[in-house]
């Protein structure tokens, strides 16, 4: 009596890992870069979210911007509580934004990933800047655009 066996080989099963291993090892950087892409796009949310809140005070108090990013904080949807750092998902000041004492074109902003950078000149214009996941983002926003 011959008995017919049935079932995977070693090989197949190895050939099977194999390529498993390579298509993640394809996908896994390409799933982190794309996740460092998508946070640095809510960073430039946040950026635009602190530009409306600036323009809001600018147009309440009669074309004059905040001194500092701290006046501009009740401002923000639900007074800054929604305001999160996208790589640390903290909020608040030092952390998900900051308030850059001397002003500068460009602005630089700490170098905390995901942080919103603010700066003044003596309430006439402002800039707006952020940190990317290595670097400064290219984007900067100013007064009156």
């Amino acid at each position: 009596m011959s008995k017919s066996q049935k079932g995977f080989t070693l090989i197949e099963l190895m050939i099977v890992v194999v390529i498993i291993g390579i298509l993640a090892a394809i996908a896994i950087p390409n799933f982190i870069a794309m996740q460092n892409r998508a946070k640095e796009g809510s960073t430039k949310a946040n950026m635009h979210t602190l530009q409306l809140a600036a323009e809001d005070f600018g147009v309440q108090n009669d074309g004059a911007y905040a001194a500092g990013a701290l006046l501009l904080e009740p401002l923000l949807p639900n007074a800054g509580a929604n305001f999160r750092n996208p790589f640390t998902n903290t909020q608040g000041v030092g952390v998900a934004w900051a308030d850059v004492a001397a002003f500068a074109r460009p602005v630089v902003p700490p170098a905390v990933s995901g942080i919103v950078a603010y700066t003044d000149s003596a309430t006439l214009t402002y800039v707006i800047g952020g940190q990317g996941k290595t670097a400064p983002l290219a984007l900067q926003l100013t007064s009156g655009q």
